[in-house]
């Protein structure tokens, strides 16, 4: 037990992938080959980059050798982005091929076993073929714990994690327990589908452009660099700084923060296609409280406590002959009397945008659950997995429709204060949908999952600005490490100057 806990930690360490078999191995898991040769190849390039670097910035030995250190440090891990990055291509086909066969296999036959194995056929061998292979036969055995057709779905599920797939999964199952026609709704989920699978490519191709946009960066601000270094080795002993400890300690150190931006670059194209991830789901329900808590006569007494403080601290400071002092206090003292305003401001906006994005997406899960659910049903199911900002309202909806079912005023008051006009039409719709018989809401449905497509689409867009954040943040990174070490540059000539005319 105890070598076997070794070899694990030995196997996740951050040394683990510096073996060259242990990176192959890895390769090798996301299928594809890697040779040692190719491998020395890289390491000879690696080697060459940092050596001409040394060269080029007139670096001392020993700085060259850190320099080619942390070069060959990142290079397993460089390496291993390229293919996981081709890895993560291959499974958003897969997953976006099996969702779409799936839902025409389903129409065809409604059937679930039937649907897996015509699906299956598609995948001669791999890890999507495994997957199909293990749920069909999950069913076909009909052993279970709770539910024989979500387990099985579920191991699916588990092998590729695309938000997709819950939704599609889910109304195959409703279909297969309660019947009924599905034609309409498979229409609606291929448009999902297609609406998803459009905009994870674009996203990929906005991030390759991006990754583009920062080695490009690298390399001006590369090409800068060496201009100003061969300045001042072009001048005179006696003024040069080439050989300055200072000099050489920052251009070694620019040289690394440009090797951590490319390797950042490239980590940020090599995430999953599948899974897009929330990081803000804390934050976005601080927001939301801070916007529906929001008290204006209590935090105003707090803008003009902290403010009022510093304008007194500015009066203080004037008096004893400060006067730039007593303007930045008087400057501070006036941001802070409108914090309150700035605050709700900035987390409303930031609200409003969270809505937007994941508005469309709950109001598809709707129109798939309203297939065999009334509404109220429907949004009581909803909320369990409902996004931050919608928890809290769909909670409350929930519990005024069952104190007033028949009534609109619920509908009327989700999401009100937010004067979202999408939001505002679409609950009028939903209560249409629920005061309708069986035969009218249908139509219904369909108008409402139209008014959706576009904003699906919008929603989409907004989730691949997110993504794009971090990647299109770093392309400003070279920009500022460049004029560190131009601004270090320049201090270091005007002492030596400075220094010599001393002399």
């Amino acid at each position: 037990m105890k070598k076997s806990k070794e070899k694990k930690r030995k196997q996740t360490g951050v040394f683990y992938l510096f073996h060259p078999e242990d990176l192959q191995k890895k390769i090798d898991g996301y299928g594809y080959s890697f040779s040692m040769g190719r491998y020395v190849m890289f390491l000879m390039t690696a080697l060459t980059g940092a050596v001409g670097c040394g060269i080029l910035f007139s670096l001392h030995w020993y700085f060259v050798l850190i320099l080619a250190a942390v070069c060959l440090g990142n290079l397993p891990f460089l390496i291993l982005d390229g293919y996981k990055q081709m890895y993560e291509h291959k499974c958003f086909l897969d997953v976006s091929d099996y969702m779409e066969q799936i839902l025409y296999s389903f129409r065809m036959n409604p059937k679930i076993v039937s649907a897996l194995k015509d699906t299956g056929t598609l995948f001669e061998k791999g890890r999507m073929h495994d997957a199909i292979r293990r749920a069909v036969d999950y069913i076909e055995q009909g052993k279970y714990q709770w539910d024989l057709y979500g387990e099985a779905l579920e191991l699916i599920e588990k092998e590729y994690p695309a938000n997709r797939l819950p939704s599609i999964h889910e109304y195959l199952r409703m279909v297969e327990s309660n019947g009924g026609a599905c034609s309409s709704a498979i229409d609606l989920l291929l448009q999902d589908k297609a609406v998803w699978a459009d905009n994870v490519l674009l996203l990929q191709e906005d991030k390759k452009a991006a990754r583009l946009k920062v080695i490009f960066s690298l390399a001006v601000t590369m090409i800068l660099a060496v201009v100003f270094h061969s300045v001042y080795r072009s001048m005179p002993e006696q003024y040069s700084i080439v050989e300055h400890p200072v000099t050489q300690v920052t251009t070694v150190l620019y040289l690394l923060l440009n090797i951590l931006i490319f390797r950042k670059a490239n980590r940020e194209i090599a995430g999953s296609w599948i899974i897009q991830e929330n990081k803000e789901e804390e934050k976005l329900s601080e927001y939301y409280r801070m916007v529906t808590e929001f008290e204006e006569a209590r935090e105003r007494k707090k803008s003009l406590m902290f403010g009022g403080s510093l304008f007194l601290a500015g009066l203080g400071a004037w008096g004893l002959g400060h006067p730039v002092a007593a303007l930045l206090a008087a400057g501070a003292g006036g941001l802070l009397l409108n914090q309150h305003k700035m605050g709700y401001r900035l987390a409303y906006d930031r609200v409003v945008k969270e809505i937007n994005r994941v508005f469309p997406a709950w109001l598809m899960e709707m129109a798939l659950l309203m297939q065999g659910n009334n509404v109220q049903v429907s949004i009581e199911k909803t909320i369990e997995h409902a996004p931050a900002v919608l928890k809290a309202e769909l909670q409350r909806l929930s519990d005024s429709l069952k104190r007033q079912p028949d009534a609109i005023e619920p509908y009327l008051d989700f999401l009100k204060m937010f004067q979202l006009s999408s939001v505002q039409s679409s609950m009028k719709m939903l209560y249409a949908i629920s005061e309708s018989g069986s035969g009218d809401a249908q139509a219904q449905i369909q108008i409402l999952v139209q008014r959706n497509s576009k904003m699906l689409d919008k929603s989409e867009k907004l989730s691949n600005e997110k993504s794009l954040a971090g990647i299109n943040g770093i392309f400003y990174l070279p920009q500022i490490t460049v004029s560190f070490q131009t601004m270090v540059n320049m201090v270091v000539f005007m002492v030596v100057f400075l220094g010599q005319l001393k002399i």
